[in-house]
């Protein structure tokens, strides 16, 4: 039973893998020239870089599994880093989260935050951490209104849980669902190794894409790449092929949707049986400057400002990510590159280095809008005809957009139909 996997993004990816290792035969499709998705290879100046800068974290399981399952060392892929974060602010002193190995999780979070923040704002932190149970199980409410009802301080939310919020569910506090929220901070902070940062030593691309590329080929799966699904055909409830914009029929006894929230939207018609959802954008400005300039460390921190974090890429090239909607939007290129250096340069996380070229890219339909109660308006797995499965990181499952949640829905599609095989 041949199974069409329609989207080549980490979702889609996730799903052929694990359908090709219990031998089902697999056909995935997509619409660009690349695997990858949102999360996928760029050239510029005749150099590798992402589509937008990602990092990832110890807590993205799954993720780890997989690429562990396709033969990749995470050590040549990733620089593992235990949680230390600046975060800095025109008007307040730097705040600063870390761990240290000398005592148990989380007592050597506690104490360490005590430490580097006083005791004012280590109460607030620990209250809202262990207040984020609770808060998963109740009626959902913005991040904003629980941050006030947890009497977080002005200064905390602005200068820490707003940026967090932004960073992980790319949606403004005054929108952002607090239960989604709540469940990220759970997620990430129930044990030391799940606050780590991984981040990718090698372009996006060389990542998922190109280990499951490999394999896919290699267990007979078939790619078709610059193929665009324009429409599905259903007859009496049951899927039974799909049709490109060429014209061309691929038939298919299955088929997972692994696309984004619009064009899975699109496609499905009358079948998609969740709300229509709106989106957010990812903004990632590059900015290449001489190759001796080195942050203090490889993730910082902003806000009070447009810049949220900056990534050090190494050999003088910077990564500066935006997350969420503003005024940062109305600026051409060329404005937000000045307006971000010189952001730079006015918090001294560079010193006046020799600045040659600036690249921007704008992911408009980044990630769906996490807003209150989005969890209710998340589509299952499953459709209702009959070979249908959704995928992408749009589909129910407790994370917000991110390549961890995309992996859980591929995967999950993947196991719903080797299950109904099993039992037919």
């Amino acid at each position: 039973m041949t199974t069409l996997i329609i989207g080549g993004g980490w979702s889609g990816l996730a799903a052929a893998v694990r359908l090709l290792e219990q031998g089902e035969p697999v056909h995935l499709v997509e619409s660009a020239k690349q695997l990858g998705g949102r999360a996928r290879n760029v050239v510029w100046n005749e150099q590798t870089i992402d589509n937008g800068q990602h990092l990832l974290i110890g807590a993205y399981q799954r993720t780890l599994k997989l690429l562990q399952d396709l033969g990749a060392d995470e050590s040549t892929l990733f620089q593992r880093l235990p949680l230390n974060l600046t975060i800095h602010h025109p008007h307040f002193n730097d705040l600063k989260l870390a761990d240290t190995p000398l005592l148990p999780w989380p007592l050597s979070l506690a104490i360490k935050t005590w430490q580097l923040n006083g005791f004012t704002l280590f109460i607030q932190i620990s209250r809202l951490i262990f207040k984020a149970r609770p808060q998963k199980k109740s009626d959902d409410i913005s991040v904003q209104a629980w941050l006030k009802q947890q009497k977080q301080s002005p200064r905390l939310i602005e200068q820490l849980w707003e940026p967090l919020c932004l960073a992980t569910l790319n949606t403004p506090i005054s929108e952002a669902s607090a239960n989604l929220f709540a469940n990220v901070l759970l997620e990430t902070f129930q044990q030391r190794d799940y606050a780590d940062f991984l981040i990718p030593k090698v372009p996006l691309g060389d990542i998922l894409p190109a280990y499951a590329e490999r394999y896919i080929q290699a267990q007979g799966g078939q790619i078709s790449l610059h193929t665009r699904i324009k429409s599905l055909l259903i007859e009496d409830n049951k899927i039974t092929a799909a049709m490109t914009d060429k014209g061309q029929t691929i038939e298919a006894d299955n088929i997972i949707i692994a696309t984004g929230p619009h064009t899975s939207q699109q496609l499905l018609g009358n079948y998609w049986l969740g709300e229509e959802t709106s989106s957010y954008p990812i903004v990632t400005v590059y900015l290449q400057c001489s190759a001796d300039i080195k942050l203090i460390s490889p993730i910082i921190g902003l806000s009070g400002t447009t810049s949220q974090w900056v990534f050090d890429r190494g050999d003088g090239l910077l990564a500066v990510v935006i997350s969420g909607p503003g005024t940062h939007l109305k600026l051409t290129n060329d404005q937000l590159i000045v307006h971000i250096f010189d952001e730079l340069l006015d918090t001294n996380i560079v010193q006046s280095p020799e600045f040659i070229r600036g690249y921007v890219i704008r992911e408009k339909r980044a990630t769906f809008k996490s807003c209150v109660n989005i969890s209710s308006h998340r589509p299952a797995t499953a459709c209702t005809v009959k070979g249908l499965y959704l995928a992408g990181d749009i589909i129910s499952n407790p994370y917000p957009a991110t390549l961890e949640g995309a992996v859980i829905n591929g995967e999950k599609a993947a196991e719903l139909i080797m299950k109904i095989n099993t039992v037919s």
